[in-house]
């Protein structure tokens, strides 16, 4: 009977009992598990595994990104509906990313600020990654020996560690794992026997997954068309027409990512004047210069850097970057073309690393990088694939070979496993990190000497923070932001002439630099010159008028110049913006106990304690209130709370005189309220 003549029910039952529709483990899990796919598997997960083990140890890279996508992000520090939304509609650092945004919010919600539960999510994706492109290999009918190979080698490549380590990079493992997945089932989709409309269909919306993780993913189109390519299928309309909501999906991502960088321009200038500065032509030359980098860097990924320098185009930088690097490439092309005639592999192979890494080169896009570790996460595939596909052939043409041909990619990858271990470590934290960029390129970017700055700052190494941030000056270009932190470390050093001359100077370079004025404001303040630092502070909630914490600073000091109609006003606004601050329940009470609202005051330093139960100026606020009420039994009970909570702090109270000592503001009616109170008997 011919396949015409075959009745189509039966066809159905076929396709429903067909073994390749049903997963095997759970159809016979026994053997599952004792087959070779699954111990490839295994072997995939406990390597990758192992490689990327230290990185389950590091923190949070505070110094770079992680502060804006997680830590410091309020859309992930609280999982609703509203920062769902907000997710969807708002862009990130200049990034479009509403996945990797929800999944670190889930990861909030469930572990809070612990760094590991972000570590581990990244290398779970990651882990999960590699063991899809062992499916697109098999899918590609590369043998699974050599598929096993090239799965690892993806898997504990060097160039993996920023993209894995990075808890910020989530973008690149979750993006990755949409856009593998949408081949596999594109590639599924070509191979059925039927053609089945369905696997098209996950394939586009495992594509629109890819791009709401990471605006990369945009290549997906030209990719399958390679893909249609190496499969050898007729080159006929269908070919185009199905992949015609890849494009249209393609071509909205695209636009959305242009929109964003053109809003970032105009808000961040320096964001575009770089590369604008470099022109078109030099970051051509960059850019091939990068293509070759990649290139070696899969063979041997040695130096690494979470930033490389641009070279200068100077000597003999400039005849290579000019000439001899792009007679490299032009070379590259012709051989690769002439393999055409016996194999699309290796055609196949470089195209899809050409076309996965082409957007990246910063060529026609602005950027801040044009070479990044990261860049090559998908990319690389293409270049494993050559690999594992010449490995096959050469074993298939002289079966004695294949001893040496294993042992040279087993040796291959022990040495990325090293290198990878080793590299993960370099992730600790903000100082191992930047330390090392700063070793390998000495003095010729001050961004790592900044970066580790604000480390040392965290952790309170005043003088070495001091030293980057000087140091980072010294390069240049002069940068608000540097001169705004150095101050503050001045400040914590008690250096306050220092403190304020970097505060003004970064608002001489940025006269809208909330950070530095408000700074400088505390510093006025700590100084007892009054007038100045009201003027910052004003300032700061003109510019920024949701800025809480000047209300506090700014009541503070209006209270100290008896100005409190004004101080009423400021605090009551503050509490508005941000009704949990206690301090500024505290100081609207210590206002309204000097304008004889006592009641008033009485209540808002009660409600100041149930947010702060240690806190001394309310207690002394309660004590100074029953004072005046003549109900010294509670005003001496709230004097002992005081005193017990300073203890708790290592200040000692005994009298008016050390409160004042201490540093605690004493209006006058309170004051005169808690000497009545020590001289009752």
């Amino acid at each position: 009977m011919t396949k015409s003549n075959t009745p189509a029910q039966p066809i159905r039952i076929q396709e429903k009992n067909n073994p390749e529709m049903v997963p095997s483990w759970l159809t016979n899990p026994g053997q599952f598990l004792s087959s070779r796919s699954f111990q490839y598997a295994l072997i995939i997960v406990v390597v990758t595994f192992l490689a990327f083990f230290p990185a389950l140890r590091s923190g949070f890279m505070q110094t770079w990104d992680d502060e804006k996508y997680v830590t410091a992000n309020p859309v992930v520090r609280e999982l609703s509906v509203v920062h769902i939304g907000q997710m969807f509609t708002r862009p990130v650092n200049g990034s479009y990313v509403p996945l990797p945004l929800l999944s670190f919010a889930i990861d909030y919600k469930l572990f809070g600020n612990n760094p590991l539960p972000f570590h581990a999510t990244n290398l779970i994706l990651h882990i999960l990654c590699a063991l899809l492109v062992f499916r697109i290999l098999r899918l590609l009918k590369v043998d699974p020996l050599y598929a096993l190979f090239g799965a690892m080698l993806f898997g504990i490549h060097p160039m993996r560690v920023e993209s894995v380590a990075w808890i910020s990079e989530r973008k690149d493992v979750l993006y990755s794992l949409f856009y593998l997945s949408a081949i596999i089932t594109y590639i599924r989709y070509i191979t059925g026997s039927t053609r089945e409309p369905r696997f098209l269909r996950y394939s586009i919306l495992l594509f629109a997954g890819a791009l709401l993780s990471k605006i990369e993913a945009v290549t997906l189109p030209l990719t399958l068309l390679l893909v249609d390519f190496l499969m050898q299928r007729p080159l006929r309309l269908k070919l185009l027409t199905e992949k015609i909501p890849y494009f249209i999906l393609s071509l909205l991502f695209g636009a959305l990512g242009l929109y964003i960088i053109y809003r970032v321009g105009i808000h961040s200038p320096g964001f575009l004047k770089a590369e604008q500065a470099l022109g078109f032509t030099n970051r051509f030359f960059y850019g091939l210069y990068a293509i070759t980098g990649y290139l070696f860097k899969f063979v041997i990924p040695w130096p690494q850097s979470v930033i490389y320098p641009y070279p200068a185009l100077a000597g003999i930088n400039l005849v290579w970057i000019r000439f001899v690097n792009p007679a490299v490439i032009v070379l590259l092309v012709f051989l690769v073309w002439r393999s055409y005639r016996k194999s699309r592999a290796v055609v196949f192979g470089l195209l899809f690393f050409l076309v996965n890494i082409l957007f990246l080169l910063q060529i026609f896009a602005p950027g801040a990088e044009f070479f990044a570790d990261r860049y090559t996460y998908i990319p690389y595939l293409g270049l494993i694939f050559i690999v594992v596909w010449f490995a096959g052939k050469v074993v298939e043409k002289n079966n004695s070979a294949k001893t040496l041909v294993m042992g040279i990619l087993t040796a291959y990858l022990a040495v990325c496993m090293v290198m990878t271990y080793a590299r993960t470590r370099v992730w600790n934290d903000g100082i191992t990190l930047w330390s090392d960029v700063i070793s390998q390129y000495p003095g010729m970017k001050m961004e790592p000497y900044v970066n580790r700055g604000i480390a040392y700052t965290f952790n309170r190494d005043w003088d070495r923070a001091l030293d980057d941030f000087t140091m980072a000056l010294s390069i240049g270009p002069p940068s608000a932001g540097v001169y705004a932190d150095r101050g503050m470390v001045y400040g914590f050093v008690n250096q306050p002439e220092k403190a304020l001359a970097d505060f003004s100077g970064a608002i001489r370079l940025d006269p809208e630099n909330v950070k530095a004025l408000f700074n400088r404001g505390v510093t006025y303040g700590n100084m007892g010159q009054n007038r100045e630092a009201i003027a910052d502070f004003t300032k700061v909630l003109a510019m920024e008028p949701s800025y809480a914490s000047a209300y506090s600073a700014l009541t503070t000091l209006l209270m100290e110049e008896k100005k409190y109609d004004t101080c009423l006003i400021l605090a009551e606004q503050g509490i508005r913006l941000e009704p949990d601050r206690p301090e500024l329940y505290a100081i609207l009470g210590n206002c309204e106990f000097e304008t004889g609202q006592t009641d008033k005051a009485v209540e808002n330093f009660r409600h100041c304690l149930r947010i702060d139960n240690a806190s001394l100026d309310a207690f002394l606020g309660l004590a100074a209130a029953y004072v005046v009420r003549d109900d010294y039994d509670n005003a001496r009970r709230n004097l002992g709370f005081a005193i017990e909570a300073a203890q708790q702090k290592g200040i000692s109270l005994s009298g008016v005189a050390d409160i004042e000592k201490a540093g605690i503001g004493l209006p006058a009616r309170k004051k005169e309220a808690l000497i009545r109170l020590q001289s009752h008997k």
